[in-house]
């Protein structure tokens, strides 16, 4: 108390905490701007620019474009053999006089992976030590969506096939891990793009806000089936990501029958199946329901695991090398001479195999 029975007021203090409040509160208010700012100039930026991995994940919305358009099982189709050519240019244009040839040669069709389409793989090994057959491939590694959506325009475009190969490896199953076939979209540029899969709580943030959209798909949580591992597919393989699976080739099996064309699933181990004793997951899932559709299923594991110098079927990617691919060839040829009467002009698979 000051003399006087008055109180003494700090009058510098009291100004003081103010001037901090006001200092806290403008930090606080310009902190706030200068994250809003931000996030719409992210926000703008994900809509003008996206990146392709967000992109990716646009569903219709994406600025990716191609030559598709929607299609009712396999998510996608070539829209005319026009854009099929243009998207695989220098490559169809060679194959075209085969469309409708009222004396076509006896045609092997060759698509899938690629450890078929790749230089130096099945469809090149096959041209090179079967000169019986014309062999038809067009050499790129089309998205699993796409391989047998492919097949089939071909073939309604007039390609005669005497035999048709699919190739597949335990990686084509992963694409329905990530993508379910519900979640393939066609942009009205003809592009694929994917819906992720939105959360219960929120999804409507996660559709709206392209910031959040690619916040969301780095979680694993977009995926068809969240967190799938690669080599699960040497474990387990089920449910719906198999049920996609089967689904576009019990809807290819309709074109070949339609086609009478036979077809056979070549199903090929993969390096840890060969060399470091991994299960066959993948191939012991789908091959019964293969069958059971129609097809021709050839899984050459056999001749793989036995063969004694495992490490030279291999090039450092883990793809074959030519001693792989000769060995999968006379695989090959051995199954078709026992189980089609049309195989018997074929080379001898031991002069094949390496």
């Amino acid at each position: 108390m000051a003399p006087g029975g008055l109180t003494r007021i700090r009058v510098g203090s009291g100004t003081a905490r103010v001037a901090r409040v006001r200092r806290a509160g403008a930090f606080a208010c310009g902190l706030l701007l200068a994250t809003g700012l931000l996030l719409g100039a992210g926000e703008a930026y994900l809509r003008v620019t996206p990146p392709s991995d967000t992109a990716e994940h646009l569903g219709v919305l994406s600025p990716k474009t191609g030559p598709f358009e929607p299609h009712p099982i396999y998510g996608a189709q070539y829209r005319s053999l026009e854009a099929l050519d243009a998207d695989n240019p220098g490559k169809l244009s060679q194959y075209r006089p085969l469309l409708n040839c009222p004396r076509p040669p006896k045609v092997w069709a060759f698509f899938g992976s690629s450890f078929a389409q790749a230089p130096g793989m099945l469809a090149d090994t096959t041209r090179r030590f079967v000169p019986t057959r014309f062999t038809f491939n067009l050499g790129k590694n089309e998205i699993v969506p796409v391989r047998l959506a492919q097949a089939e325009f071909l073939l309604d475009a007039g390609l005669p096939v005497e035999h048709l190969f699919v190739v597949v490896i335990p990686l084509d199953g992963y694409f329905y891990a990530m993508h379910g076939l519900d979640q393939i979209r066609v942009t009205p540029g003809g592009g694929i793009s994917y819906d992720p899969r939105f959360p219960e709580t929120g999804g409507w943030l996660v559709r709206t806000s392209r910031l959040v959209r690619q916040g969301w798909t780095q979680t694993g949580l977009h995926a068809n089936r969240p967190f799938y591992r690669v080599r699960q597919l040497n474990t387990r393989y089920d449910g719906a990501v198999l049920a996609d699976f089967v689904r576009v080739y019990e809807e290819f099996a309709k074109t070949a029958a339609r086609h009478r064309v036979p077809v056979t699933v070549v199903l090929l181990p993969n390096h840890e199946q060969v060399t470091q004793g991994a299960g066959f997951a993948f191939q012991d899932a789908v091959a019964p329901r293969l069958r059971e559709l129609g097809y021709d299923v050839c899984d050459v594991r056999g001749a793989f695991l036995a063969f004694p110098n495992k490490p030279a079927l291999f090039i450092p990617d883990k793809h074959f090398s030519d001693v792989g691919n000769r060995l999968l060839l006379a695989t090959l040829l051995s199954h078709l001479k026992a189980t089609d009467p049309a195989s018997a002009d074929l080379p001898d698979p031991n002069a094949v195999r390496p």
